[in-house]
């Protein structure tokens, strides 16, 4: 007679496997089901595990249960006595820490929910229009469309403007007249007044809906401070945000943070600098701007000390072989590669301040450069120079914007680092047609979003509050009014973001006074 080897599924991993024959009543199998309860067939778990009745009454009258030697002992009812005793005690114990779990909750709950409506409402990202005001440059904003779902951003200028400035000196003004008829033409005329009066909040980063700028006047040991990394985009922006708030701009070497170049700066640092230092042309060397408290925040009159500051380090995009290294670049000095950059220039200098635990936000961005290389490698292969990118090189530029981001995340592990997003420039500018193909220009702005957000980050989106306002442009760089004006706002939004993150240790170090 045909066996069958086969494990038993209630044996242990390591049991023998039991021989059965193939007839289930066959006298090996019954042998079986005498000498132990595994069994495979039907009848053998019916012979071993089902016992008579008079089997089971045998074995009632041999043994006593568990319960009735519980029940003979004194120990259940010691037992029952102290957990009458102790129940209570436990049940106050339980509810409270319910109670203070709950407490904790409620006051961190709207915070928590403050910074994530403000995160899902980004209004210099949500349609809207732009107001511009040529006389009053601080009055220039974005107004978000539908107001009741996203507000628009709070007066942050003008607030920071009286804070740095005191109360009583007017907010700077231009005369209309300065500006072209053409430019003139761009002025806004406000909304219509139905619209307004729709809007009675503001998408602050501020707690205090009363004071836009209320994460600002904690005195800290070290100034709240923005690191800017990008091009000459975000050095004019950088630029024009201190002369908006008429305060001094300094630029210092890489090496020597006290040291500066020689000889006064250019009246206007945006559309020139001064000569070489050290080797070093000027436009890349480290910018810095200090926005300090008006010394009547003190009531001795003496320095209050810094409200915000922004630090500006220059790259010169994605390339990662020195192709500007010619001399028909005179405007590039090694290390070229942003890694390098980072390494050898960025990082020491802002360790030279205070370190690199003293940043609160990084704003990131690499657009113009990887334009321009693109255009110079198509020109050396004689490529097309008004075609879409290639799926080669969208492809390479998003590999190399990842590697950038994850290594300035590894850099700055606790701070705020946000995306901006390139703008349009004007393409009837002669020799710029590099970085004005607006097929290349459009298919950049669609990859910076999705690196971006893959990669977690939050989105300023420059372009989309100009878009149409090219003609405000030298060049490739937007000027003052518009473009300076907003670049401004979310420098101060993106910190104050940054500084009403509760999950931020530095937000809890500031001075008493």
């Amino acid at each position: 007679m045909s066996s069958v080897r086969r494990r038993n599924s209630l044996a242990g991993a390591d049991d023998p496997p039991i021989e059965e024959g193939t007839a289930a009543g066959s006298s090996t199998s019954l042998q079986f089901s005498t000498a132990s309860p595994l069994l495979g067939s039907a009848t053998a778990n019916r012979t071993s595990l089902g016992p008579t009745s008079r089997n089971r009454g045998a074995s009632h009258a041999r043994e006593p249960s568990m319960t009735d030697a519980f029940r003979k002992s004194g120990w259940w009812k010691m037992r029952r006595r102290d957990l009458q005793v102790q129940g209570p005690k436990f049940a106050m114990l339980f509810g409270g820490t319910v109670v203070v779990a709950w407490l904790v909750r409620s006051m961190l709950g709207s915070d928590l929910s403050a910074r994530r409506g403000t995160e899902i409402c980004d209004a210099l990202g949500s349609p809207g229009r732009l107001l511009v005001d040529l006389e009053s440059p601080l009055k220039t904003e974005w107004r978000p469309i539908d107001e009741e779902r996203c507000p628009p951003l709070p007066k942050y200028l003008s607030s920071l403007w009286t804070l740095t400035h005191g109360p009583d000196r007017k907010q700077p003004k231009f005369p209309v007249d300065a500006y072209s008829a053409e430019h003139r033409v761009y002025a806004s005329d406000p909304y219509p007044s139905h619209w307004v009066t729709l809007s009675n909040h503001t998408s602050s980063a501020s707690l205090d809906p009363n004071d836009p700028i209320s994460f600002l006047r904690k005195k800290r040991l070290q100034p709240p401070t923005v690191l800017v990394i990008g091009d000459s985009v975000d050095r004019n922006g950088f630029v024009h945000f201190c002369q908006l708030f008429k305060r001094e701009l300094s630029i210092s070497h890489y090496h020597d943070i006290k040291s500066h170049p020689p000889g006064a700066l250019p009246a206007d640092l945006t559309k020139g600098h001064g000569p070489k230092f050290d080797g070093w042309d000027q436009r890349g060397l480290p910018h810095i701007c200090e926005i300090p408290f008006h010394s009547d925040t003190n009531e001795d009159g003496t320095d209050g000390g810094v409200a915000m500051r922004v630090v500006n380090g220059f790259h010169y995009g994605m390339d990662a072989l020195d192709e500007f290294n010619t001399p028909d670049h005179t405007d590039w000095h090694k290390p070229g590669r942003v890694e390098d950059r980072l390494k050898k220039l960025i990082v020491p200098f802002i360790e030279q301040l205070e370190g690199l635990d003293k940043i609160d936000v990084v704003q990131l961005h690499s657009g113009m450069w990887d334009l321009a290389l693109f255009g110079m490698q198509d020109d050396k292969t004689k490529w097309s120079l008004t075609v879409p990118l290639t799926p080669d090189q969208l492809a390479w530029w998003q590999e190399r914007m990842r590697q950038t981001i994850r290594h300035v995340r590894w850099l700055f592990p606790k701070d705020r680092v946000v995306y901006r997003k390139l703008h349009r420039t004007d393409d009837t500018v002669a020799g710029t047609q590099y970085i004005t193909n607006c097929e290349r220009v459009n298919q950049l702005r669609h990859l910076q979003e999705e690196v971006a957000r893959s990669e977690g980050l939050p989105i300023f989106d420059f372009g989309h509050l100009l878009e149409g306002y090219q003609h405000f442009q030298e060049k490739v760089h937007p000027v003052l009014i518009p473009g300076g004006v907003m670049y401004a706002q979310n420098l101060i939004h993106q910190l104050g973001l940054a500084l009403s993150d509760p999950r931020k240790r530095r937000n809890q170090k500031w001075t008493s006074a």
